[in-house]
């Protein structure tokens, strides 16, 4: 290009900018704003008795920033200034937004739940069939639930069965012998190289079973996917050959269709 046309091209957005200075300033000024940084922190509680609602979601829109409630109800998140709407919802609850203008540094933000009655009872129904058929294995099991799953700042399910419940995966053969009843079978059909589809046990490997909401997954690495803040509850069966993640979601589902878990020996496969 010819050194004319580029000072012509210079001129052209000198001229623009000269002419619409109050448009160039309202844009600086709108990216300066937004990158402000607000701690936003509150509590949510029940609507009705007034009581702290806890592993409840606090979400911002449309930042996507998100914090679990602790035992009192209390969360803090950071978020920039600006117009949002904060989404709160929790198991057995309603989901609850409140559109907020964030200006100050500190803001307080208490948000209240609606709670479904029917759904509520639903859940606990539910939570005692899976706590039946806990019992009914003839192996150690561990569980964990709600709270004690959002509050363990772990960035994923992965980590989490790895870091509060003692389990490593690790990468085995095609074969493997099978080591408990709900891994009975001798054959681990979703192994496939690279994949971490055993786990230490007992000074040697075993093959692991990893099923998210009731549904056997391909390999354990999906748990990454999943974040403790959206699952209602884990099982680890016989040191981890078996891993059951529940999310909240299929918790209301199973609540709502009064779902029945199917027993061990045929819900593996």
């Amino acid at each position: 290009m010819s050194r004319t046309r580029w000072y012509s091209i210079t001129c052209a957005i000198a001229t623009i900018a000269a002419a619409t200075p109050a448009l160039a300033q309202r844009v600086t000024l709108s990216g300066q704003g937004s990158g402000q940084r607000v701690t936003l922190s509150g509590q949510v509680v029940d609507a009705t008795s007034g009581q702290p609602v806890p592993a409840a979601t606090v979400e911002v829109r449309p930042r996507r920033e998100r914090a679990v409630t602790d035992a009192q109800g209390r969360f803090t998140l950071r978020t920039t200034q600006g117009e949002h709407v904060i989404v709160a919802d929790a198991l057995g609850y309603g989901t609850a937004l409140t559109p907020v203008t964030l200006s100050d540094a500190t803001v307080q933000v208490d948000v209240a739940l609606e709670k479904d009655p029917v759904l509520l009872e639903g859940i606990v129904a539910t939570a005692s069939r899976l706590k039946s058929r806990r019992n009914g294995y003839p192996y150690s099991v561990r569980s964990l639930e709600g709270l004690s799953i959002a509050a363990s700042g772990a960035p994923n399910m992965e980590m989490f069965v790895k870091e509060r419940m003692g389990v490593y995966f690790t990468e085995c053969s095609q074969y493997q012998p099978g080591r408990a009843f709900a891994t009975s079978r001798t054959r681990v059909p979703f192994a496939m190289q690279g994949y971490q589809s055993c786990i230490y046990s007992r000074g040697g490997t075993a093959p692991t079973s990893v099923f998210v909401d009731e549904v056997r997954m391909p390999d354990p690495g999906v748990l990454s996917l999943y974040s403790p803040a959206e699952v209602a509850a884990v099982e680890v069966y016989h040191n981890g050959e078996q891993i059951r993640v529940y999310t909240k979601w299929f918790m209301e589902w199973a609540a709502r269709t009064n779902y029945r878990p199917l027993p061990l020996h045929v819900a593996v496969f």
